[in-house]
């Protein structure tokens, strides 16, 4: 059911056979087809001992080794092969270690150091003194999970027994809130969300994705959500009708101390010591503080501005403008015509131009006048374009088939099939049990090598 949203968004790549990696001779040999198969294998080499850790200290790489039995010697070799890719000696707390060692000799014949959660360091040994290491990306695949709950209490309360996660349910939250109060659905409302989970193959992290779908069901009233991109490549979700839900501007662009100055017709220069407008709102912050798009938009100026020193101007819809000056730096990503996101940051708090210390200047125009940033609001209404309407609605629509597919949980339902507690996960793959609700999950449709499809909102 998830098959074309995957597609859509997320890049599928074509499937290639991979090249022989040192994660090959960790397992003795890489697999290989019956046709590929030699008909004799003489003499194959011994499988390695494996040694997985879970780091209960930051140590440096010489340290375990050690630990594990490796001399000294040998021990700072592989530390100084290990360093010369992960650039740095340290192995960090709670970061999952495995070592690969000689079932005969009990030499080591390699390890593999998980980074961070998008980088593996892999270090070998390849015979004849020879020690190699690489970094390599770690491989996530994309499952969708598909659940079906009913609400016996508040909304993030049931969300949490039935084990949605935090992301998950804010992002539903952040969706229908402006339009139905669903933090306070009544009991007996009906929830079916299908959302992303990001898995590493070798199923070490689970990481939480965004949402695809989602109904809510209460009174004799039903929300949808549908995600799609837009024809700027940014996700949102939309209603039926391809109206965009939840929050489509920023109150703010950045975390800041105070407003040191506000929007007037007659303020006094600290510097110039005249009086002169002042069509905006300085909001103190400390220097390199990000500074984030308050809204998507196109940027239509990037670069020195004068007394506003580095400053962005963005286009928005309605005729809407956002301005920010005396920045200290420009995001590379941000130039003349490029398409920015909401929350995206695009430059960092400075003191460049006609400025007294690090702050923010943030102004807004309509229609090419200046209004109180304290008081306008973009009034943004995103909706799908025309050109991109069908393939918004075949989106809709399997969507919706996968939606319907999920047993209808409340008050005003009859369930189509069994029911534990008002919970399920439905996909495709096994059952299981967790607390006191049946969960089933699946692997679902893969997107190979994907990633999350768009940044949150800040």
């Amino acid at each position: 059911m998830a098959t074309i949203a995957a597609l859509h968004l997320f890049v599928r790549p074509d499937t290639q056979t991979a090249p022989l990696t040192l994660g090959d001779i960790f397992a003795g040999r890489p697999e290989v087809t019956a046709l590929e198969a030699p008909e004799a294998a003489a003499d194959p080499a011994p499988t390695a001992i494996t040694i997985s850790l879970t780091l209960d200290r930051s140590a440096s790489v010489a340290a375990y080794l050690r630990d594990a039995g490796i001399d000294s010697d040998e021990a700072q070799r592989w530390s100084l092969v290990f360093q010369s890719v992960a650039a740095t000696r340290v192995l960090s707390r709670d970061h999952p270690l495995t070592l690969y060692k000689d079932p005969e000799t009990g030499e080591l014949r390699g390890l593999k150091y998980d980074v961070d959660l998008q980088t593996s360091v892999t270090v070998a040994n390849l015979g004849n003194m020879v020690i190699k290491a690489a970094a390599l990306p770690i491989e996530y695949y994309i499952r969708p999970v598909q659940m079906s709950f009913e609400v016996k209490e508040d909304f993030k309360r049931a969300a949490a027994r039935h084990g949605v996660p935090s992301p998950v349910a804010d992002s539903l939250l952040d969706a229908f809130t402006d339009r139905s109060g669903v933090a306070q659905l009544k009991p007996g409302s009906g929830v079916k969300v299908i959302y992303q989970e990001k898995v590493s193959r070798d199923g070490t992290y689970h990481l939480v994705g965004d949402v695809e779908a989602a109904q809510v069901h209460f009174g004799s009233r039903t929300l949808s959500a549908y995600a799609f991109r837009d024809e700027h490549g940014t996700a949102h979700l939309y209603d039926e009708q391809g109206h965009a839900l939840g929050p489509q501007s920023l109150r703010f662009p950045l975390n800041f101390q105070y407003i040191s100055s506000g929007f007037t017709f007659h303020r006094y220069h600290p510097l110039l010591h005249i009086y002169r407008p002042h069509v905006g709102v300085d909001l103190v912050a400390e220097y390199g503080t990000p500074v984030r798009a308050v809204a998507d938009g196109k940027v239509e100026q990037a670069g020195w501005a004068g007394e506003l020193g580095n400053a962005i101007r963005i286009e928005h819809q309605r005729g809407m403008t956002s301005i920010y000056g005396h920045l200290s730096g420009i995001s590379p990503d941000v130039h003349e015509n490029a398409w920015v996101h909401m929350g995206q940051v695009i430059g960092w708090v400075g003191s460049t131009g006609l400025s007294t210390g690090p702050h923010l200047h943030f102004a807004l125009e309509r229609d090419g006048n200046y209004v109180n940033p304290l008081t306008e609001t973009l009034g943004v209404n995103h909706q799908v374009s025309p050109r991109m309407r069908e393939l918004f609605n075949d989106l809709r629509h399997h969507y919706e088939l996968a939606l319907a597919k999920l047993p209808d949980l409340g008050v005003r339902f009859t369930p189509r099939v069994g029911r534990a507690s008002g919970g399920y996960h439905l996909t495709i793959g096994h059952l299981r049990r967790s607390g006191n609700h049946a969960a089933i999950r699946s692997s679902g449709d893969f997107a190979p090598n994907g990633s999350g499809s768009h940044e949150g909102a800040m």
